[in-house]
């Protein structure tokens, strides 16, 4: 039976934002559970790289990523249902423009009680990527996540190992979980081996799940662990989106475990976005501890499905950017956003709209800023719908230099998004050659965090502007040692060959001075150090 609700609101000094009656009355929320939309769980890879002592890629770096990061719960009445969507709004300058803008954060939580939650049976196939490429650390780092992955299934799970490198390997078929110390000693003797066929892999997964799967309060899963290298096989990346979507239609989801700062996290992400999809990269002991230990039975457990979210700007307003949500196409009039996906979490998820003025002048009085529409689906199959309007709701007149927060909570998360902004925009132009501008943009960026974070006393915010002002330091040594051909120690063509060799390259079409040669060689071998 579908729900709807319609309502007005105005977004004041002391507003709070719910959406409909898919959240109750009450004291504020804070203890609700959260929920985050499926894709990019965190920015690790990016992360990962700049602790190496790289500059990363643009695309390696993911609004969605850092905004899952964090916990962005938003003040609102306490959640009564599996899963709520709440607003909240700022006025604030843009990193990229300078220029105030309005940003719309859409904030997702859930009523379900952690303490007394459980999550469903599992018909889980894990396929583990064991070509040579996963050879040494990275192996070591998905065995010891597969044996904690073990430790959190029980008698009620079924479980099928799949290992794929240039053929297809069957470790268990599936089975139920009542011996886990017998499974965790065949995971133990897996060896990296041949070149990466993750398409046969894939399919042989899913086709393991197919076998016990449909079965009502059970849930069907396919876990994929891999640097995502592909090399043989079926390689293009509209193979793995058919094989993920027709399984989804199915209600077979899909978690892809990146491992690797070599991670080929273009594939990863198009291949989590779909129904049922989401993505963590798994950078060390610590973070597998935290996902296996901690949020395994979190991030199996969908709570909505197929989210459609509408925003139409009013008048004066247009959409400039939509944050958290990649699939967004720059110049639309509206936000129509489609999730897939909505999982529990720990975490308080994010999606984020940024409106900006039409021409020069801002709408005078307290204006209508947009409206608002939803429909999802929850894991009961309840269709709920619900609309709103908002407005703006200060005394103050907008202008170019407004600065307003409805909720102290919405001002973390415009400085994050724009420290993602920053960060991606200054990797991009790193490696299109604007390196000075890079550099200018990126000290912006730090400059921006260090204020916020000292403005709200946030110690996470304190954290993000440490790791914008590493990234600084390492573009400034690229740009420092050379403008025209830096130290390339993010090139594609690095690798990690199974004997434990390590290759870099130093980047540019023209001849390197022998100084610069030198240095090339003293940090290539002190990385090959640190991979050993």
């Amino acid at each position: 039976m579908a729900k709807r609700s319609q309502l007005v609101l105005v977004l004041g000094l002391a507003a709070v934002v719910v959406l409909g009656q898919a959240c109750g009355g009450g004291s504020a929320g804070s203890a609700d559970m959260g929920a985050t939309p499926g894709g990019a769980q965190d920015n690790g890879l990016a992360r990962d790289q700049i602790d190496e002592g790289l500059v990363p890629h643009g695309e390696d770096i993911t609004v969605e990523g850092m905004l899952n990061d964090h916990d962005l719960p938003l003040e609102a009445p306490p959640c009564e249902r599996d899963f709520c969507i709440r607003a909240a709004y700022a006025v604030a300058p843009a990193l990229d423009t300078g220029r105030a803008a309005v940003f719309v954060q859409m904030g997702f939580s859930s009523g379900i009680d952690e303490t007394s939650f459980r999550r469903a049976p599992l018909n889980l196939a894990v396929v583990v990527d064991r070509s040579g490429s996963m050879d040494g650390e990275k192996l070591n780092a998905v065995k010891l996540a597969l044996s904690r992955l073990v430790d959190k299934l029980d008698p009620r799970d079924r479980l099928a190992i799949v290992l794929f490198d240039d053929r297809v390997d069957l470790l268990l078929e599936s089975t139920l979980v009542e011996n886990p110390e017998a499974i965790k000693a065949r995971i133990s003797d897996i060896y990296a081996r041949g070149s990466t066929d993750m398409a046969s892999g894939l399919r042989s997964g899913y086709a393991q799940v197919a076998l016990n799967g449909g079965v009502e309060g059970v849930m069907d899963r396919v876990m994929v662990f891999s640097d995502a290298m592909v090399n043989t096989g079926d390689t293009g990346t509209e193979t793995f989106i058919g094989l993920a979507n027709d399984n989804a239609q199915r209600g077979v989801g899909l978690t892809v475990f990146g491992v690797g700062i070599d991670l080929n996290q273009e594939l990863v992400l198009a291949i989590s976005k779909l129904r049922g999809g989401n993505y963590f990269y798994l950078k060390d002991a610590a973070k597998i501890a935290s996902v296996f230990d901690v949020d395994f039975d979190f991030l199996v457990t969908p709570l909505a499905y197929d989210l459609k979210f509408r925003l139409e700007p009013k008048a004066g307003f247009r959409i400039g950017q939509v944050y958290g949500y990649s699939a967004w196409q720059t110049g639309s009039s509206s936000v129509e956003i489609n999730v897939a996906t909505v999982f529990l979490s720990r975490n308080h998820g994010a999606i984020v709209a940024r409106l900006e003025v039409e021409g020069s002048t801002w709408p005078l009085g307290k204006p209508p800023l947009a409206e608002l529409s939803l429909q999802y689906e929850s894991r009961a199959g309840e269709l709920v719908s619900d609309a709103i309007t908002a407005a703006y709701g200060a005394d103050e007149a907008l202008r170019d230099t407004t600065v307003f927060y409805s909720q102290r909570a919405v001002r973390k998360t415009v400085a994050l998004v724009n420290t993602a902004v920053g960060e991606k925009r200054s990797c991009e132009l790193f490696w299109q050659g604007s390196r000075a501008e890079a550099r200018d943009l990126l000290q912006e960026t730090v400059d921006l965090l260090v204020a916020e974070a000292a403005e709200i006393e946030d110690a996470e915010l304190t954290g993000e502007a440490a790791d914008a002002q590493k990234l600084l330091d390492n573009m400034s040594t690229a740009i420092d040692h050379g403008t025209d051909y830096p130290i390339n120690m993010g090139d594609d063509t690095a690798e990690y060959p199974a004997g434990g060799l390590f290759a870099c390259s130093v980047g540019g079409d023209a001849p390197a001075s022998a100084g610069l040669l030198l240095l090339a060689l003293a940090l290539c071998a002190a990385r090959a150090l640190r991979k050993r």
